[in-house]
């Protein structure tokens, strides 16, 4: 590809940093999310999935009008 793009990382939200304190497992009881803090999780996730889905058709596209993609058929 001509362009150099950054590279994004991915990161889980809510992980723990080491400031905080680590709490043993039997201790901690893991509370279901609310609605809402699904909801905003499924949000972002559609958000991303259309956001990535455009891109990957704007550069299809371009790779098509470009000449830079070629099917190689069996040979």
């Amino acid at each position: 590809m001509p362009s150099n793009r950054p590279i994004r990382l991915l990161r889980k939200r809510g992980q723990p940093t080491n400031s905080e304190p680590a709490v043993s497992g039997s201790t901690l009881k893991k509370s279901e999310p609310s609605e809402r803090e699904m909801r905003t999780v499924v949000s972002r996730w559609v958000l991303d999935h259309k956001t990535r889905s455009e891109e990957f058709r704007r550069t299809f596209a371009r790779l098509w009008r470009s000449g830079e993609f070629h099917l190689n058929h069996g040979k």
